[in-house]
């Protein structure tokens, strides 16, 4: 018993450690000193984001650049984070009051903890939103109809290809059905490809591997993740259909090679780059990183298709989260105004050409990249688009979503693949985290 009291308290020690470790690095990174008063006192923001892409950063780059050259008192600091400890390090710098000038939301869902604490702007009303229709507000609103956050694009979740890997495997089309997208990955296989390039190694991969399918799942019940983290519901209620997800989940898990958990994200962009993978399953920022790697990549995009009906597969999208804007800024003006210079016209192109992605700044396009064309034509142009702005497909809670992804590795590793056990298992890890409503919580 004492060993084992030992062991907690080294295991607490070595996490307040690391906690406290974390802090004191973000704190040498930035500058809260506060500036001189007058018109043209310096000024210091900093802007925290989780993009890993190159695009991405070069997007953040050029804009911040300008926006110095324009406004020589201003500096902008960007800091990024890995899309995993993103939520995390975000959270611990409220907790301290370390908050940034400016940050990222990826949804309401994620933001409430920030807009109950006071680290977000109500934007309801302000200019800087007012050139948005409804539906490009629909992730950054409130049910109340208030703004807490600015979009700056539209983006998806499907199956992206490479098409010269297509080509070679015979695959005259996109598959549509399920058992024709189990047919690919075996003509791709029977070719010497990797049908399907996974970056587990990087866990956050594996929620967003298995999105698509969550999403055209689970849409029709939007509320079950959250009743889920609630302790309203269960997994083993499948009220989402995680059943028949993990299912399919384990039918195609043979296809990702030998090594998915020793394969990062950068390896795999690599691979469907090189073409020596033919598919992802991921987001739409998947073409930024195939383009970092090789520009010229043949690569196009297609909805993941979770059932035997084709009518159904349709592109899943979203307009996403957005930038944030602290209140509690000492620069918060500044800060906003920065924020208000990434919506213009100017910033949407350099938004487009860098981070390939898909602005909802008025007159953009999506002629700039091959692959956001093919999107165009079979799937924003004839309608099969699933919009899903409504619907968060993670838990916003970490130490819920972690016991989430844990439970997927689990599954994944297990030969058997257990469907049910895996339900079970999760139900078990989520009650010792929370307690079901109407009960006192087990274990």
């Amino acid at each position: 018993m004492r060993s084992r009291m030992w062991l907690v308290a080294a295991s607490i020690a070595l996490l307040a450690a690391a906690f406290f470790w974390m802090m004191e690095r973000w704190m040498e990174r930035v500058d809260f000193r506060a500036s001189d008063a007058g018109a043209e006192a310096p000024v210091n923001l900093v802007w925290y984001h989780h993009f890993r892409e190159e695009g991405a950063r070069k997007w953040l780059e050029i804009g911040t650049s300008r926006y110095m050259k324009a406004h020589p008192n201003v500096t902008v600091q960007v800091i990024s984070d890995d899309g995993g400890t993103y939520p995390n390090t975000l959270h611990n710098l409220a907790a301290i009051e370390r908050m940034p000038d400016i940050y990222m939301a990826d949804s309401i869902s994620s933001l409430e903890e920030f807009i109950d604490a006071g680290y977000a702007m109500n934007l309801t009303g302000r200019p800087i939103v007012q050139d948005f229709d409804p539906q490009q507000l629909s992730g950054v609103r409130k049910p109340d109809g208030s703004v807490w956050a600015v979009p700056f694009d539209r983006n998806g979740v499907g199956v992206f290809y490479n098409r010269d890997a297509f080509r070679k495997a015979g695959i005259q089309s996109v598959p549509r059905t399920w058992e024709a997208f189990l047919d690919a990955c075996r003509k791709l296989e029977q070719a010497g490809i990797k049908p399907i390039a996974a970056g587990y190694q990087d866990t956050w991969t594996l929620m967003l591997d298995i999105q698509p399918d969550l999403i055209v799942s689970g849409i029709g019940q939007p509320a079950w993740i959250e009743d889920v983290e609630a302790g309203r519901a269960s997994f083993e209620d499948d009220k989402g259909g995680l059943r028949g997800i993990l299912q399919r989940l384990a039918e195609r898990f043979p296809f990702t090679g030998p090594e998915p958990f020793r394969t990062s994200w950068n390896d795999a962009l690599e691979q469907l780059a090189s073409g020596e993978a033919g598919m992802i399953v991921n987001g739409t920022w998947t073409v930024d990183g195939v383009r970092s790697f090789k520009p010229d990549a043949d690569i196009g995009m297609f909805a993941f298709p979770a059932s035997d009906r084709p009518e159904e597969a349709r592109f899943e999208m979203k307009t996403t989260g957005g930038f944030v804007v602290n209140p509690k800024s000492r620069h918060v003006d500044a800060a906003l105004d920065l924020v208000r210079y990434f919506t213009t016209p100017e910033m949407a192109r350099v938004f487009q050409d860098n981070k390939k992605g898909i602005s909802i700044a008025k007159g953009a396009t999506l002629d700039f990249d091959p692959a956001y064309e093919e999107l165009d034509r079979d799937y924003v142009q004839t309608g099969r688009i699933l919009d899903y702005s409504a619907f968060y497909p993670d838990f916003v809670n970490a130490e819920l979503g972690n016991a989430f992804r844990t439970g997927l590795i689990q599954f994944l590793y297990d030969p058997r693949h257990d469907v049910d056990k895996c339900l079970a298992m999760l139900d078990e890890a989520f009650d010792r985290i929370r307690p079901r409503a109407g009960t006192e919580g087990r274990g």
